[in-house]
């Protein structure tokens, strides 16, 4: 079994933390999936090798 790392239990959190945020607020939810989808993107980008 695998242990859950560092880096995977913050972007849980963020995750949980910004589903919150957008299920409370709507007016922030297009703004959040559009962050989301450029750190996703840059992400993607930057961990070619």
């Amino acid at each position: 079994m695998n242990q859950i790392t560092d880096r995977t239990l913050l972007l849980l959190l963020v995750g949980a933390l910004t589903a919150y945020l957008a299920f409370q607020t709507p007016e922030l939810g297009a703004a959040i999936v559009v962050a989301a989808a450029v750190v996703a993107l840059l992400h993607s980008l930057l961990s070619r090798e």
